[in-house]
């Protein structure tokens, strides 16, 4: 007899079925030890970048990352995370939706570079008084490699394979870090140099994520037609024009700042914020493993999605207080010995910015918990909403109070997103965290500050403020299982899952004999 050839299995990975949080836990669990790895290189990146190519060439990078990202989510129109629901729905069409999927994708390229291209121009014309040709390519080389990774990536995160994407993400990452490293130096094209470094990575990530697709499961020849542009665009068009928003949104203020003040206000204000970038990555080791079971859940189980949901907003707003309590306190020292002593005005402005995370983890689950319920049109009108109070508070506050101006507006925004976000979905009969049971963490807040300030001066060396994160991570972990902000029904609920998740993928991983 002989061996029949092995299909792919085109089903998500639900090992752990009867048990959704025991998949939670395990694929946030890989999720999260990519953050680990991904959040320190792309510090190590950007500190190494603003050491050695000042503020003003920092500023001009930046302003062209953020013009790059309004692009790419303008292009995408939420198309990738429809990819992500259909393929949840339905993996058995894995090698339609993918095929389909590819032709769409070469839509999305081929408008964010042509878009990129009439934004970036006439920015650097205005604003350099030239057009640097060569820079721009690069930069739109990169938006090309990065729109390949989402779409690849969202296909995986269907499928409930998160290590795939976590494993391409480190890579770039990395390699990101070390051409930084090696190409990046204090001369008259270190902005370009940055571009080279950022755009290599991407390209090696992008290769690497479609390779393990198109052999691991199917390979398709990409379908473009304009039924499939017109049944795709029509079900992501709200969610994209929420996401366009959204973006702008998020780079308003640098986008303003650029407009209205120097690029060393830029490069600056860059080094303040550049931190929330990697941390709205944190996050995601929870939304993007929920997303799939919300978006089946919703028309099958709403009361279970609706509890999901209240748990896991609760659970991130408890994990990211720790974050702006030990940014906000050990920023000082943090930006002095990355970015070094020409950065001392990025210091109070760090500390104010952290703040917004709180909001941003809590405004992370919005767009998905809208995409599950087909309500993407409340999402945009969210979106759009939000930015249109938020424009003009950030024209005044930049004009009148400069870079913290800039930081003013950004937490006042997030704030307006939570509010509205949180009642919108309350008002269609989902499950919401009660404001009580968000205060009950205020108290092992401040049981962490006052454990974690002793250990932080100017002079403290690392492996002392290192110590001095752990034991207050451990004061506040104690202080909120005693307040009850993480419920020790779930806390004991999350130990099981943990426990059975990491038990199956053991047995899963032992040899075992074949007759």
């Amino acid at each position: 007899m002989t061996d029949q050839p092995t299909q792919p299995d085109n089903t998500p990975d639900t090992s752990a079925r009867k048990s959704p949080l025991s998949r939670i836990v395990r694929n946030s669990a890989m999720n999260a030890l990519g953050m680990v790895l991904i959040v320190p290189l792309n510090f190590i990146a950007l500190f190494t970048m603003a050491q050695r190519l000042g503020a003003e060439a920092m500023g001009i990078y930046f302003s062209l990352f953020a013009i790059s990202a309004v692009i790419h989510w303008i292009s995408d129109a939420g198309t990738s995370t429809v990819l992500t629901r259909r393929v949840a729905r339905t993996p058995e069409q894995l090698p339609v939706i993918v095929g389909e999927a590819m032709g769409i994708m070469l839509a999305v390229v081929s408008s964010s570079v042509l878009l990129f291209f009439i934004a970036s121009t006439g920015w650097t014309w205005v604003m350099l008084g030239a057009i640097p040709w060569t820079l721009l390519t690069v930069a739109a080389s990169a938006m090309v490699a990065r729109h390949a990774i989402d779409f690849a990536s969202n296909t995986f995160r269907g499928l409930e394979r998160f290590e795939f994407e976590n494993l391409v993400r480190v890579i770039q990452s990395a390699s990101f870090c070390l051409l930084v490293w090696y190409i990046v130096q204090p001369q008259d094209n270190g902005t370009l140099a940055a571009y080279v470094a950022y755009a290599a990575s991407n390209f090696l990530a992008a290769g690497l994520v479609w390779l393990i697709l198109l052999v691991g499961w199917c390979c398709p020849l990409p379908k473009l037609s304009i039924q499939v542009i017109r049944q795709w665009y029509s079900e992501s068009f709200p969610l994209g024009l929420g996401d366009v928003v959204r973006q702008l949104f998020m780079q308003i203020d640098t986008l303003l700042l650029a407009t209205l003040s120097t690029p060393v206000a830029v490069g600056i204000y860059s080094i303040a914020s550049r931190p929330l970038q990697p941390l709205r990555l944190v996050p995601r080791t929870i939304v993007s493993v929920t997303f799939p079971m919300m978006s089946r859940a919703a028309h099958l189980e709403r009361e279970v999605m609706g509890e999901m949901f209240a748990k896991t907003t609760n659970l991130l707003w408890v994990a990211s207080l720790p974050i702006c309590i030990a940014t906000a306190t050990c920023a000082k020292p943090l930006v002095l010995r990355t970015a070094g002593p020409d950065y001392t005005a990025a210091i109070v402005p760090l500390q104010l910015l952290i703040w917004a995370t709180v909001l941003m983890f809590v405004n992370a689950q919005l767009r998905f918990a809208y995409t599950a319920l087909d309500a993407e049109r409340k999402y945009w009108r969210l979106s759009i909403g939000s930015l249109l109070a938020k424009v003009p508070l950030c024209i005044l506050c930049i004009l009148y109070f400069g870079v913290y101006g800039a930081c003013f507006s950004v937490l006042l925004g997030e704030l307006v997103v939570s509010i509205w976000g949180l009642t919108s979905l309350k008002a269609m009969h989902m499950k919401v965290p009660h404001w009580t049971q968000l205060l009950r963490a205020i108290p092992a807040g401040l049981a962490m500050y006052a454990t974690l300030r002793p250990f932080v001066s100017e002079q403290s060396p690392l492996w002392w403020m290192g110590l001095g994160l752990a034991v207050s991570s451990v004061a506040y972990l104690a202080a909120c299982l005693l307040t009850g902000a993480w419920p020790r029904e779930d806390a004991n609920s999350f130990q099981l899952a943990f426990r059975a998740s990491f038990g199956g993928v053991a047995r899963r991983l032992a040899p075992t004999g074949r007759s």
